[in-house]
């Protein structure tokens, strides 16, 4: 069986405030693009799971989010047989698009199938949340509110933009380490933000005008970078640009094709990891 699992970015996303159980509650607008992974599933007999990927930096042992996701699955449901799982990746890692959430999310809806667990949607999202707070998400796909801790997720109206253009610098970010610096003075920095509205409304140039992100401005503070490629985006015509999660990519939101390929050109020269995609209403497509 093989399914893609597609990336994300956030549109909008402000910190609320720290619970007491060390997370933080957040309001994010979250969008999948047309950026994915591979992930095909074979069963095997034996009672294990096999986990192979083409990128070495990742983790194949029980560290790998689909490795998490098929442990969760086999004790809840008593599954004795086995899973190879093998994982192409073509989304960064480390680059604040939910890459090893979505891959779990794949995982998720494809054992599904193939253990024949008959999950609902909400029973698959109650397992992904205890994997990652973004896999829920990553289950449903298209453009959402995520709030609590990512992972109280509400489907909104498809926010339609072909012409997006991804940078990632050379540099990674740990999401523990972005949220360990940050500040509480910036807490509810967006609390006004009208990009629901617009989204609602399905005004998508306004909702362009609405990216905001509070943890670009701790990850900016130690890769002043960041300012620079979005400075460089927009000099290049975009219509908005900012960090997406915790970085280290940036995105920008283009009005057509021929600017965002004229940008791709200049900016791809400057940095090698540079990306044109759109927005996708796909969290994971079962291929075959």
């Amino acid at each position: 069986m093989k399914l893609n699992s597609y990336g994300k970015i956030n549109l909008f996303l402000d910190i609320k405030g720290k619970l007491e159980n060390g997370y933080h509650a957040l309001k994010t607008v979250m969008q999948s693009i047309d950026i994915y992974d591979e992930i095909i599933l074979t069963p095997i007999k034996e009672n294990k799971i096999i986990i192979e990927c083409s990128d070495p930096s990742i983790p194949i042992n029980e560290n790998n989010t689909c490795c998490k996701a098929a442990i969760l699955l086999k004790k809840t449901y008593d599954i004795s047989t086995g899973i190879y799982i093998d994982i192409i990746k073509k989304i960064p890692a480390g680059a604040g698009m939910a890459g090893g959430s979505s891959n779990a999310a794949a995982v998720i809806k494809g054992l599904n199938e193939l253990w024949k667990l008959n999950l609902s949607q909400e029973e698959m999202c109650g397992i992904g949340a205890q994997v990652g707070a973004d896999v829920p998400f990553c289950l449903l796909g298209g453009t959402c509110l995520a709030e609590g801790i990512g992972d109280k997720v509400t489907v909104l109206n498809d926010f339609l933009w072909n012409n997006i253009l991804l940078v990632k610098p050379e540099f990674s970010i740990s999401t523990a380490f972005v949220y360990k610096n940050l500040d509480p003075k910036y807490y509810n920095s967006y609390a006004d933000n009208k990009m629901l509205l617009h989204i609602s409304l399905k005004n998508y140039m306004s909702a362009a005008n609405c990216l905001s992100n509070t943890l670009e401005k701790v990850v900016e503070k130690f890769h002043p970078e960041i300012k620079d490629i979005k400075r460089l985006l927009i000099d290049l015509g975009a219509v908005s640009s900012i960090m997406t999660g915790s970085g280290s990519t940036v995105f920008a939101l283009f009005k057509d094709n021929d600017s965002l390929n004229k940008a791709y050109q200049i900016a791809s020269n400057i940095y090698p990891f540079t990306f044109k995609t759109k927005a996708s209403k796909y969290g994971v497509k079962f291929i075959d």
